[in-house]
């Protein structure tokens, strides 16, 4: 089957960082996958180039520019289904994939509805008109969805993030000691690492044998250390950068924490999970969901700095018992967000969207 996934860039990032999983286990499977950047390739992107993907950089100086760029790639290639990832990629490439004849129109929403620009999400939502499916990464973002004004409800269905399972084989890579705390993930406002830097202080003061590992970059960076030396705990405080390898971090922490004001299913999460770790998140987007089905992640309020202090000193204050939760986190994991099943289930989608209805598609006993 030939697969065209259309996305804005191939940065950094879980959505991109999934999109690129996902190809690699389609050509494994005998598929030709290729992914069309709109504006950057990214580093990210140039990794699926090395690897013998073919990656195509459109970024003509208009919005028109982009559409005609698009279609004439696809209406060149004919591919079997155009995947979308997220709005600005369905915006744009929904409607030049269906006047190139693409039977098979997709795109997957991994960012809740309406977080950042409610004029985007109007467009999103009449390009989505233009697809055969909206796929929402977890419930919350399917409500989301569904609530949201001009809407293809009728559309929308939900295919859990999947993540390739951290190898657990390489432990004693990075040192540590102490309790360490993980987070993973771009410095960005919505990660709220601020919050998590001052939870951390807090929790500090009653467990001094806490340390906090932050992996990822992104232009908050500075401003975090900064709060780090100015809270006193820049010396418990590591900041790693951007890291291509993170499984080394998952296997050598104790606990990982999510402090984001907004998500859909982060990618971090189910990685953390795989390996076993057991998680504190903040109750937003699909992070709830996956507390309920794992029944051992601890879910705290968003911004609430002092909450998620509070589990982090229960966390350590039952540090012995966190295996036993980490275990039941892993068999979450195997069973609902492996990166194959993920794929089984767009696989299906490709194959039968057109043709099933959504009562079918929904139908969870076609999805084993």
């Amino acid at each position: 089957m030939n697969i065209v996934h259309i996305v804005y860039s191939m940065e950094v990032g879980g959505a991109e960082t999934i999109i690129a999983q996902l190809c690699r286990l389609q050509r494994m499977q005998g598929h030709s996958p290729a992914v069309h950047c709109l504006y950057e390739i990214g580093p990210i992107g140039e990794l699926l180039q090395a690897d013998g993907f073919e990656v195509v950089l459109h970024r003509p100086p208009t919005f028109i520019g982009l559409m005609r760029s698009l279609y004439r790639a696809l209406r060149r290639n004919q591919p079997d289904v155009v995947h979308c990832h997220n709005a600005q990629a369905a915006i744009i490439g929904a409607i030049p994939a269906r006047i190139a004849g693409v039977n098979n129109v997709i795109v997957t929403r991994h960012s809740p509805f309406g977080h950042r620009d409610l004029r985007r999400d109007l467009k999103f939502a009449v390009a989505s008109r233009f697809c055969d499916l909206v796929i929402a990464v977890c419930e919350d973002t399917r409500r989301n969805i569904l609530a949201a004004p001009l809407s293809a409800r009728n559309r929308v269905v939900r295919v859990y993030n999947g993540a390739l399972a951290v190898s657990t084989n390489d432990k004693a890579i990075v040192p540590k000691v102490g309790f360490t705390l993980l987070n993973v993930g771009r410095l960005s406002p919505v990660k709220d690492q601020e919050s998590l830097l001052r939870a951390f202080a807090l929790a500090k003061c009653l467990v001094p044998d806490l340390q906090l590992w932050i992996v990822g970059d992104g232009p908050l960076r500075r401003r975090l250390q900064q709060l780090a030396h100015e809270l006193g705990i820049d010396a418990a405080t590591q900041f790693f950068g951007e890291q291509r390898d993170v499984a080394p971090f998952y296997c050598a922490a104790d606990l990982f924490v999510l402090s984001s004001v907004s998500e859909g299913l982060p990618m971090s999460l189910l990685e953390a999970m795989s390996a076993g770790l057991h998680s504190i998140v903040t109750d937003v987007g699909g992070m709830r969901e996956v507390s309920c089905l794992s029944r051992s992640i601890v879910t705290v309020p968003a911004s609430n700095y002092k909450a998620l202090a509070d589990a982090i000193r229960e966390a350590a204050r039952c540090r012995d018992g966190l295996a036993q939760l980490g275990d039941a986190a892993r068999r979450c994991y195997l069973q609902n967000f492996t990166l194959e099943r993920m794929a089984h289930e767009y696989m299906r989608l490709y194959k039968y969207s057109s043709t099933m209805s959504l009562t079918e598609i929904q139908d969870p006993s076609l999805l084993q």
